[in-house]
């Protein structure tokens, strides 16, 4: 995803559709879905709207589907990035903010926090770490978001994922 050419505008409206759904396959963390409904907008004007369009689908799922994405997304420092079996994007992401080189302790400290979350809400802590882009910011976020509501969280989590998302289709475009 990261070595890529970065595409225009008119080389996105260009794709066919089966090369658009295995290029944006992975914005929403392995849920190939959002990129197949939202193909069907093409051409789309500018990438913000392309960007808006996918915004719009993660906000209209219902909430079985919202808690479907959630669960997709790995733990936070967790086993699967210990073994190597993150998504390129997930992988990428966590170690942009050094969540592969933590000490033992703040190891320990994020996976008790990541187990009362998922305790709580049924889902993994998810939050756009390349916006939090400190340890402590994230630790933060943990610990204030475990005390929301679950229907409250529900929406926070959607809302970094569409944050995410962002930040994955401007990976792969040129918006010069």
């Amino acid at each position: 995803m990261y070595v890529r050419t970065k595409l225009t505008l008119e080389q996105l409206n260009a794709l066919p559709v089966s090369e658009f759904h295995k290029t944006f396959e992975n914005v929403v963390e392995c849920w190939p879905e959002a990129a197949i409904f939202c193909s069907a907008m093409l051409p789309f004007k500018s990438f913000e709207a392309m960007i808006v369009t996918f915004e719009n689908y993660l906000h209209r799922l219902s909430t079985e589907n919202k808690l479907r994405i959630l669960r997709l997304h790995p733990d936070l420092a967790g086993r699967l990035l210990d073994v190597q079996q993150l998504t390129e994007e997930s992988s990428y992401e966590q170690s942009s903010v050094g969540l592969d080189k933590l000490t033992p302790e703040d190891k320990r400290q994020i996976t008790a926090l990541n187990e009362e979350y998922k305790l709580k809400f049924g889902f993994p802590f998810v939050v756009c770490v390349r916006e939090a882009s400190k340890f402590e910011a994230i630790l933060r976020g943990i610990t204030e978001r475990v005390n929301n509501r679950p229907e409250q969280e529900l929406e926070t989590g959607i809302n970094e994922v569409k944050k995410i998302c962002r930040l994955r289709i401007l990976q792969l475009v040129n918006q010069l």
